[in-house]
């Protein structure tokens, strides 16, 4: 039985260590596909209701599907006003540290624009600012981020 035991564990070893590998694989291409230039958005209206999807936005990292879930941001196109980013904790300390909202200003720098301090237990939040503080319009991309700075997911806006 030990024998057994000796010639099982290393095979239990390399699948669990494969698996890890896949894993940040996935992780790794979520973050290639988050920095690539933003090339649409999902449209809602001003009670976030989806009037039409862009597949690439409000997506969930391999690190944190099952966990936290991201909705759309509304309104969008955002004209003038606050926009919203629903978030939803699926699991007891899926995020440690809270959650930051991240945009890039017209200079180019990945700003913090809003802050869910306390989202580690399960439940629904939102983050809300207005895209008026990049200072500038078009299309934005929003990251969402743990307070480590692990991405959780990105979407795009239509600013002004």
């Amino acid at each position: 039985m030990l024998n057994g035991v000796k010639r099982t564990l290393p095979i239990l070893l390399a699948v669990l260590a494969l698996t890890g590998c896949d894993t940040q694989k996935a992780i790794n291409r979520f973050e290639d596909d988050a920095a690539l230039t933003p090339s649409g958005y999902t449209s809602t209206d001003r009670d976030g209701v989806v009037v039409s999807q862009d597949d690439d936005d409000w997506r969930t990292s391999p690190g944190f599907f099952g966990k936290v879930r991201v909705d759309p941001a509304y309104p969008n196109p955002v004209p003038t006003g606050i926009v919203t980013v629903p978030v939803s904790v699926l699991e007891f300390n899926a995020v440690g540290g809270g959650l930051i909202l991240r945009a890039r200003d017209s200079a180019g720098r990945l700003v913090a624009v809003d802050e869910i301090p306390d989202a580690s237990d399960p439940g629904g939040y939102i983050f809300q600012f207005t895209p008026a503080i990049l200072a500038r319009t078009g299309l934005i991309r929003l990251f969402v981020l743990d307070r480590v700075g692990n991405l959780v997911s990105y979407g795009d806006i239509q600013a002004g």
